[in-house]
């Protein structure tokens, strides 16, 4: 066995031969052996990384800043029709509290606290909201099923 095999069995990573399989079969190419331009085809990799992951990042709820979130940008799929959220301002959650996220059938983000729980209208749930006495989040759990994004009405 090699080092190389060795240290990436230590690590919990399969053989790199496996490795490459998998990449392929996903699609995603690696930076060949020898390749004399290696920025271009460092940047193509890159890219297609990215493609791969968009649709994971496409509604997810991040911390802009220590006391607020926002929604990111992109395109997913409402039932059957195709839609394009473009990201508004940072929203600031409540204190103290759990504040539920999620996106309403006009294609607009909402938000509650947790004593009001989630809406019955149709929506898509985004995620919820943990912060501290001092409005800090401490805590943001991804609430999105990725094979269903419309919860239908109670």
């Amino acid at each position: 066995m090699s080092l190389l095999t060795q240290t990436s069995l230590l690590k919990g990573y399969p053989a790199i031969a496996d490795v490459v399989t998998q990449l392929e079969a996903l699609g995603l190419e690696g930076i060949p052996l020898g390749e004399t331009n290696f920025l271009e085809s460092y940047y193509k990799v890159l890219w297609g990384l990215v493609s791969s992951v968009r649709w994971a990042m496409t509604l997810g709820v991040y911390a802009a800043t220590p006391t607020t979130f926002s929604v990111r940008s992109g395109q997913y799929l409402y039932d059957t029709t195709v839609k394009t959220f473009t990201a508004g301002a940072a929203i600031n959650p409540a204190d103290n509290d759990t504040t539920y996220v999620w996106m309403a059938a006009d294609n607009t983000i909402s938000s509650g606290i947790d004593g009001d729980g989630w809406p019955t209208a149709e929506h898509v749930k985004l995620a919820e909201v943990d912060t501290d006495e001092d409005g800090v989040i401490t805590d943001i759990r991804d609430m999105r099923i990725p094979t269903a994004y419309k919860t239908p009405a109670v």
